[in-house]
């Protein structure tokens, strides 16, 4: 897990939001998607839910998944840190769980003494 932490740390720092939220998505051991949370907007967002259809950084990431990987067992994990690099809740929000729970064989994210497995 710390290897997966390290590859979001420069990510995180880039995002120029307070809330700094990162979702890698992972088939086995290879990364093949990565999502911000963003003040974009996107059509998924709006039926979602999200306020003002902002992209969450779980959504993010889903719709930059290759096709060839779409139904196969895939591993979500969640980053949030704050501007001093301490690791921060980042358990996905009540819209994001229930589509996360269906798509994603594991769903891994941080909190503030580490990281837990949903």
């Amino acid at each position: 897990m710390t290897n997966y932490i390290n590859r979001a740390i420069p990510i995180c720092l880039q995002i120029p939001r307070q809330k700094k939220h990162v979702s890698m998505i992972f088939h086995k051991k290879t990364l093949i998607a990565i999502g911000t949370n963003s003040f974009k907007t996107h059509p998924e967002a709006k039926k979602i839910g999200y306020r003002y259809d902002e992209m969450h950084s779980e959504l993010d990431a889903f719709t930059k998944i290759p096709k060839e990987y779409k139904g196969k067992q895939l591993i979500l994990v969640n980053v949030r840190m704050n501007k001093k690099q301490e690791l921060r809740m980042s358990r996905p929000c009540g819209l994001c769980l229930p589509w996360c729970k269906e798509i994603f064989h594991k769903i891994y994210y941080t909190s503030n003494d580490g990281i837990v497995e949903l």
